[in-house]
């Protein structure tokens, strides 16, 4: 990497693979394990669903770990620990919800410190990749370097999500705990070669301010001052409130209404994260030349919300008829 031209394309792919790996893991926990905990074990849906928003609670502390990376400025251990952390959590999910039906308590306990572990490790793993990014790609690269990355996470949802669901059926406890151990321990590894030897042992050492470091606290509501800051941050919220609420729903009810087996609901999973994929190809595609009415980002993210709500209350609807 030089001063003037930063990351080439081929290490932007190769760092794009960490999220490929971290959606790798993800997909299998707030989909089929959702899914497994509702319908063959026939748990309250609350119980998924606290887990899950467990998961995204603890990661309201993502700037507090960026600004952990940014006074060490490395950014590898961070995405390695955090990688580290998700795959465990990954498996142990898998293994609290197969200890559920025999072990409640020690189940429940399980499962808790496991969605912790994942939503610790998603959110250090994650930004800290898209800082290194952020640092490391030329400003006129970082728009694409975004795209490719963010599109390599929904890849990585695309291809386990019909895999795993091959390999779950016929579904039983064992099996879920076998396959979801494999999609950690092979995602770590693809994660630890993608960062392996892209940064510096050594980061330069950035121009310290005069005086000591400001506090986090400061810094923040520093941010959270600047209005741009503010509505961007309330939009990303009500996008991933939505998008989340589908995300529980959809195995669930293609379960317990259509009684499809967790391997069919998973693959199910996996067709609708690649209508996600082709809609981001689209939109990239139409608004490359940035002419015209179509190229309008602000048309796609309105057309793509209502697109999106209207899709959900057509499945719902399909539900009334039954199988």
């Amino acid at each position: 990497m030089s001063a003037t031209t930063g990351f080439g394309w081929g290490t932007i792919v190769r760092l794009g693979l960490v999220q490929t790996a971290l959606g790798a893991i993800v997909v299998l926990i707030t989909s089929t394990l959702n899914r497994v905990m509702v319908v063959e074990l026939a748990l309250p849906a609350a119980l998924p669903g606290g887990l899950v928003a467990l998961h995204y609670a603890v990661q309201i502390l993502r700037p507090r770990w960026g600004y952990g990376s940014d006074l060490g400025r490395r950014r590898t251990p961070w995405i390695v620990g955090g990688m580290a952390l998700l795959a465990l959590g990954g498996l142990g999910a898998a293994l609290g919800t197969a200890l559920v039906a025999g072990q409640p308590a020690l189940g429940f306990v399980v499962l808790v410190v496991s969605f912790l572990a994942v939503g610790i490790g998603v959110g250090a793993a994650g930004t800290s990749l898209l800082v290194l990014l952020s640092t490391g790609v030329a400003p006129h690269r970082r728009g694409a370097a975004a795209t490719i990355v963010w599109i390599m996470m929904i890849a990585g949802f695309v291809v386990t999500a019909p895999t795993a669901g091959h390999l779950l059926d016929p579904f039983s406890g064992e099996r879920l705990v076998a396959v979801s151990g494999g999609v950690s321990l092979i995602a770590f590894l693809v994660a630890l070669a993608a960062v392996w030897g892209v940064e510096p042992a050594r980061a330069p050492a950035a121009p310290q301010p005069p005086g000591p470091a400001r506090p986090f606290a400061r810094v923040l509501a520093e941010v959270w001052a600047e209005p741009e800051a503010r509505r961007f941050t309330v939009f990303v919220f009500l996008a991933m409130l939505a998008y989340s609420a589908q995300e529980l729903i959809l195995e669930p009810f293609a379960g317990l209404v259509f009684a499809l087996s967790p391997g069919a609901t998973t693959k199910l999973s996996g067709l609708q994260n690649g209508g996600v994929l082709a809609g981001m190809i689209l939109v990239a595609l139409v608004t490359a030349n940035g002419r015209g009415k179509l190229a309008s980002l602000r048309l796609w993210t309105v057309a793509g919300c209502l697109g999106s709500a209207a899709a959900l209350a057509a499945i719902a609807a399909c539900g009334l008829a039954g199988p």
